[in-house]
């Protein structure tokens, strides 16, 4: 088979425009359609089931133009499952699943023609988005699908744990807190984020929970769910209707859902079904000729052929209308080309100017495209409309990533003080912060994704485990609480992990014979770890209640006040100010504008420092607990050690 040497002649001469890709029906018939300009033949493989020995027929496609294959039957084969067998250099190939089907069944080997009608639950059609003006409204919650309820104590039915339906059910309790749905009410966050929920390649969704575990950044099939969160993998249509049942429970109770898409790289790559279709295409190759390897996951994908963008811009918005999102998170960002990026989230806003997007804005190794081409973090003033993580409010929080005992602001190390100035503006610039440059990379705040803790390493609590074994658990606490304090009152979109509210830890089952020591106890990359390390134990939300219930002061705080969500530039100049508070990394700034003034003060020292407020004028909104006095404060104000305090002006009768 031919290689191609210039892709932009040869996108030009054979890429298709069409939406008709995949399975269509139209007038009672079905339409199969499939691209392969370079294949000398493909042959379309009927099935009665997903798996087994049960083929129909075969039946060859006609070539149409531009390189699309085609064949339609004057019936709707509604139920019927398929794959494609290409031919290259007129040489029988092995089949494959189609690269647009939108189901699928067991293990996603065989695609399946359905009438997607056919999936909506009751109440479907009445269903809408949730309302986000803008993404500094958000406050994102990340979700593992198995992780949320595969524990006991997450009070769920044991056919139901573990699976999308465990969000739907609300009553659930560990003792006397409550669980899973009750759990995100009570909290208050906008959005959950799920981590990959489209069918992934390293689970056997025959037996999904036989030691079994993943993430799921392992993509297989990108356009139906993943089985194993389904209570019947076989079942074609259950899956997809139980998806959207997760959907419609959390709308219904005023939560956003967010996608987290991977299509960045394949998790086979000769044997994906991409590969199989076009060989080479959909892939970036190196100068050799050899597979590009910029994901750190066998390969990246060529987001910059035409037909492979169009394959991600075909599918989001195929998610994103079906299924009823409210916006996508991607995996590794940074390798894909700033011009897909722009169009994605231009045809994302043709279908709701809330939807929100945003992703990683670095690769996982080198790619052989043009940094200044990719979605890198500091190109971001080229695609100012898409989120990206804050990694630098991340470390200077919590101390640096990839070096478990380095320290941060919250625990004591006071030379991260000037880059957590530049989070709480939202990493944008700001007249009085003049020494961080390299921290001030976004267009907006909208862009500044700002967190400490996320599925990837190891959760803030470990973390502060390792690197301030020598403090006391109750110093530990309040250092976890600062971290929260500057993540959710900064500038920006706040981004929490599951559990994190209430001390999530990540515990590592040691190998026989192998001793403990400081870091090992701890899992910090836990994408096939057993459920022992990756399920939340809700009886912790219990023994960490006062965590968890400041985590909920944190949130009201910022819902209920504008200022901590300015989603202008110009009005994070105006609007915020920092004060001398005496000490070079006490913290203070003031949020003012025409009808209300905010005070926040971050004290990060081991002992308790004061300030003067003019009398009578101010009244705490939150303390060290989360508690509001609304009180005047007629006195020095005390902000305790390792805790953030906020006063509000109290407004004239």
């Amino acid at each position: 088979m031919l290689r191609i040497t210039d892709y932009e002649k040869f996108d030009r001469e054979n890429a298709y425009d069409g939406d008709d890709l995949g399975v269509t029906f139209r007038d009672g018939k079905t339409i199969f359609k499939t691209w392969s300009p370079l294949a000398t033949g493909v042959y379309l493989n009927l099935y009665l089931d997903g798996e087994g020995d049960n083929r129909i027929e075969t039946v060859p496609l006609e070539r149409l133009d531009r390189g699309v294959w085609y064949v339609e039957f004057l019936r709707e084969m509604d139920g019927v499952f398929y794959t494609y067998s290409y031919e290259f250099d007129h040489k029988h190939r092995e089949e494959t699943i189609d690269i647009y089907a939108k189901a699928g069944g067991v293990n996603g080997n065989r695609g399946a023609v359905i009438d997607m009608r056919s999936t909506d639950p009751a109440g479907w059609e009445r269903t809408g988005r949730v309302e986000c003006p803008s993404a500094c409204d958000a406050i994102i919650y990340e979700c593992h699908v198995r992780d949320f309820s595969s524990d006991i104590t997450s009070g769920v039915s044991d056919w139901e744990r573990g699976k999308f339906l465990a969000f739907t059910k609300s009553g659930t309790k560990c003792g006397n807190v409550t669980t899973c749905l009750d759990h995100l009410k009570e909290l208050g966050i906008t959005h959950v984020q799920l981590l990959p929920i489209f069918d992934y390649a390293t689970i056997d969704e025959k037996k999904p929970f036989s030691n079994e575990y993943n993430w799921g950044y392992d993509p297989k099939n990108y356009n139906f769910p993943e089985g194993s969160y389904s209570t019947n993998a076989a079942d074609c249509k259950r899956r997809i209707r139980e998806l959207k049942q997760l959907i419609m429970t959390l709308h219904q109770n005023g939560i956003g859902v967010i996608m987290d898409v991977v299509y960045n790289h394949t998790y086979f790559t000769e044997e994906s079904a991409f590969h199989k279709s076009f060989p080479y295409y959909y892939h970036r190759l190196d100068k050799n000729g050899r597979f590009s390897n910029g994901s750190g996951c066998g390969n990246e994908t060529a987001s910059n052929h035409a037909m492979m963008r169009k394959f991600i811009i075909d599918s989001l918005k195929f998610w994103a209308t079906e299924y009823k999102l409210d916006g996508f998170r991607f995996d590794l960002m940074g390798l894909h080309d700033i011009e897909t990026v722009n169009l994605i989230r231009q045809e994302l806003s043709k279908i709701s100017p809330q939807l929100l997007m945003y992703g990683e804005g670095w690769t996982g190794g080198e790619s052989p495209m043009p940094s200044d081409k990719l979605a890198y973090k500091w190109n971001s003033y080229k695609f100012g409309k898409v989120g990206l993580f804050n990694d630098n409010i991340r470390d200077s929080i919590k101390g640096g990533t990839f070096n478990q005992y380095d320290k941060g602001y919250v625990s004591g190390n006071f030379n991260a003080t000037s880059v957590v100035k530049r989070g709480i503006v939202g990493s944008v610039p700001h007249w009085q912060l003049k020494d961080v440059n390299e921290a001030c990379w976004a267009y907006e705040p909208t862009q500044a994704i700002n967190y400490c803790e996320a599925h990837d390493n190891n959760t803030l609590w470990d973390k502060l485990c390792i690197c301030s074994k020598h403090e006391s658990p109750v110093e530990r606490r309040k250092m976890a609480k600062l971290a929260a304090a500057i993540t959710i009152l900064s500038q920006g979109v706040p981004f929490l992990q599951l559990g994190q509210d209430f001390l999530r830890s990540k515990p590592r089952l040691l190998k026989e014979g192998e001793q403990a020591n400081d870091i090992n106890v701890f899992d910090h990359n836990s994408y096939n770890s057993p459920d022992y390390t990756n399920a939340i134990r809700w009886n912790k939300k219990e023994e960490n209640i006062d965590v968890f219930n400041y985590y909920k002061a944190l949130i009201r705080c910022r819902r209920n006040n504008p200022l901590f969500r300015l989603s202008v530039k110009s009005d994070v100049e105006r609007c915020l100010k920092f004060h001398d508070s005496g000490f070079n990394d006490l913290i203070i700034y003031s949020l003012k504008d025409e009808s209300n003034t905010l005070v926040v003060f971050i004290n990060p020292y081991n002992e308790d420092k004061y300030y003067d407020i003019p009398q009578g004028q101010f009244y705490i909104r939150l303390n060290e607990n989360g508690k509001m006095n609304k009180f005047p404060i007629n006195q020095r104000l005390k902000i305790p050690a390792i805790s953030c305090i906020v006063i509000k002006k109290l407004k004239n009768k």
